[in-house]
This record gives C-alpha cells, sequence and structure tokens, in this order.
C-alpha cells in the first residue's frame, strides 16, 4: 500500500502514474527532498513554505553563512516536518562547478529514533534546477 508520491517524480508501470513511497521512512525522505528544493513563491497560498537554500545563491559562502543557513534549515524543517530531528547539516562547495552539496542527517522520533540522511545538490547558477539527489 501506498503511502505518498516520491519525489522527484518518476513514472511507474506497478499500477498508478508515479512511483509511490511505501514506508513511512522514504515518505520522510521524499519530504525533506521537497522542502530542501523549493524555492520562494512556489507554493501558492503557502508563502512560508520554501527552502533557505536558495536565498544563498549570490552570498559570499563562507563560516557566517554556512551557520546561518544551518539554522534557517534546521528551522524550516521543524516547522513543517516536526518528527525530523536534525542531527547535523553538511555543506559542500565545489567552488569550480559552482555546486553546494547539503547534507541533512537526521532522526525519526516517531520510528524508534532511526537515524537517516538525505542530500541535494543545488547549482550556484540563477535559473537552474537541482543537480542531484541521494537518500
Amino acid at each position: 500500500m501506498a503511502i505518498s508520491v516520491k519525489f522527484p517524480f518518476k513514472e511507474t508501470t506497478a499500477g498508478g502514474v508515479f512511483m509511490a513511497n511505501q514506508t513511512t521512512l522514504e515518505s520522510i525522505q521524499t519530504n525533506l527532498i521537497a522542502l530542501l528544493t523549493t524555492k520562494r513563491r512556489n507554493r501558492v497560498m503557502r508563502n512560508n513554505l520554501y527552502s533557505p537554500l536558495w536565498d544563498y545563491i549570490f552570498e559570499v559562502w563562507d563560516d557566517i553563512s554556512a551557520t546561518k543557513l544551518k539554522g534557517e534549515i534546521i528551522e524550516k524543517i521543524g516547522e513543517f516536518i516536526p518528527q525530523v530531528e536534525v542531527k547535523e547539516v553538511e555543506f559542500s562547495f565545489v567552488e569550480n562547478d559552482n555546486l553546494l552539496q547539503v547534507k541533512v542527517i537526521y532522526k525519526v522520533t516517531d520510528l524508534g529514533a532511526v537515524e537517516d540522511s538525505v542530500s541535494v545538490i543545488i547549482p550556484i547558477e540563477p535559473g537552474e534546477s537541482p543537480v542531484d539527489v541521494h537518500t
């Protein structure tokens, strides 16, 4: 039985149009990826549902920016996915390719404190979409 639709969307031939999440852990991973890749004003009537990652695209990347962004990501996840307790947010900036990899290590309190992680790679170029998503 399906719980929710996987994100990023993928077609399926096993009934239905899109691949589905079969477990709560898969659903939480999908929700985190969706939250981390949502830009401001992408959700109609939900102006506060966005990822702070996109606010740092044209900012200088230093320890101050990283610390501030980490706090904002933890705050957004706490607001929209309360069953997740963020353990760590790690950033890897690939200067030659203008990519920012964000890895969120988290614990799901409702599932007996199961730990997992999710990563997204954000291009630091205007108008581009997330390059890659890892769970």
